[in-house]
């Protein structure tokens, strides 16, 4: 159920507009050259990486992908009744990435001298999952405790 209580709709939107911009910013990878789109992720802690055509694919892939959910993010900021099913899965979503970016962190033992942006994602993640299912789960059982 999407809130009608202005401050819990707000906070679900504040939530939104970050899952937007989170997401939405990876399409700067997808029309980026290899040499931009490989030394902005040497700036972000990565190895040089020489261009490999099926990296460059992958790249494009998964930058298109997660720029498409950010757009989606932005359409259910604007239209929450009418995007109810995407924001739903959208807090679980955001849940289980950053339980997996945590999890690949530990492994593979990153620190933020090396590698200075792993932190921001993981607490992009937490936050903005937060600020999504907190206002559907007080709406929930706002909704519960009046039938």
């Amino acid at each position: 159920m999407i809130p009608t209580s202005k401050v819990l709709l707000r906070a679900l939107q504040i939530g939104l507009i970050f899952s937007s911009m989170g997401w939405g910013i990876s399409f700067i990878f997808t029309f980026s050259s290899w040499d931009s789109a490989s030394n902005q992720l040497y700036l972000m802690g990565a190895e040089p990486i020489e261009y490999q055509p099926l990296l460059d694919y992958w790249m494009k892939m998964a930058s298109a992908a997660f720029g498409c959910i950010g757009i989606g993010s932005a359409l259910a900021c604007m239209r929450p009744v009418l995007f109810r099913g995407f924001i739903l899965l959208l807090g679980p979503f955001h849940l289980f990435v950053g339980s997996v970016l945590v999890a690949s962190a530990v492994t593979n033992q990153l620190n933020t001298e090396s590698h200075p942006t792993f932190v921001a994602d993981i607490t992009f993640c937490f936050i903005t999952a937060f600020l999504i299912i907190v206002p559907l789960t007080v709406t929930f059982y706002r909704s519960k405790r009046r039938q």
